[in-house]
């Protein structure tokens, strides 16, 4: 891995790393800050298809293409690592660990797409922001420490709308209620949580597609490999 990578470099909030039918060139791992990609209706309408957090590979669902569908941009300010993606191949050609470590990331990406769009479909607004909230929490605490209790969150209320298909309005009724109830409080780059027992009661949270565990994996290589 180490012979692919390039210097890593700073990139300023709002900056974008690509745009639609932008030729597929790096992929960038996000050394720190956060980062999303979107995709725009004809109308105008935006919709954030993933929110990115450190630690993490923005375009890793593009690679095999030869264009972008989606414009990439930071949300914050960060550190970013430029990774060619034809490299991909030669990393998969070289190393079956690392070859089921990025088939790994791009199922469990796959299954927090999935858990969204399911979550947003059938939940009311209320229940859609708090699901988002420990979700972030949770994908958070996997690569550094952070306290429930006040975490960060830079994420407009603009943004959190178009992650959740609600609008500016709707949202700031919500949050506003959310607390009115003492469960919570949304300041500028971060939340507090008041009532944690009360967040994970209401959001009927899941953690399963968050997991990190592979024993289904291994289980079926096990198989293979046996006499």
């Amino acid at each position: 891995m180490a012979s692919f990578e390039q210097e890593a470099r700073p990139a300023e909030r709002n900056q974008r790393l690509w745009r639609p039918r932008d030729k597929v060139g790096d992929l960038y791992v996000l050394h720190s800050g956060w980062a999303c990609t979107t995709r725009s209706s004809k109308d105008g309408d935006r919709q954030i298809i993933d929110l990115l957090l450190p630690g993490e590979i923005i375009g890793i669902q593009e690679f095999t293409f030869l264009q972008h569908n989606t414009e990439a941009s930071m949300v914050t300010r960060g550190l970013i690592q430029p990774f060619p993606h034809e490299n991909i191949v030669d990393i998969v050609a070289a190393s079956t660990p690392l070859a089921i470590a990025l088939f790994a990331k791009i199922s469990r990406q796959e299954a927090l797409l999935t858990e969204r769009l399911l979550v947003t479909l059938h939940r009311s607004a209320r229940s859609q922001v708090l699901h988002f909230v420990i979700e972030t929490f949770l994908r958070l605490q996997k690569v550094k420490n952070v306290d429930l209790a006040s975490f960060e969150f830079p994420v407009s209320q603009r943004l959190l709308g178009d992650i959740l298909g609600l609008s500016p309005v709707h949202i700031n009724r919500t949050l506003k209620t959310l607390e009115q109830d003492s469960l919570l409080k949304k300041y500028r780059d971060h939340i507090e949580v008041h009532d944690p027992e009360r967040l994970f009661e209401e959001a009927d949270f899941d953690d399963q597609y968050l997991s990190d565990e592979m024993n289904g994996l291994r289980t079926r290589l096990a198989n293979i490999s046996s006499p």
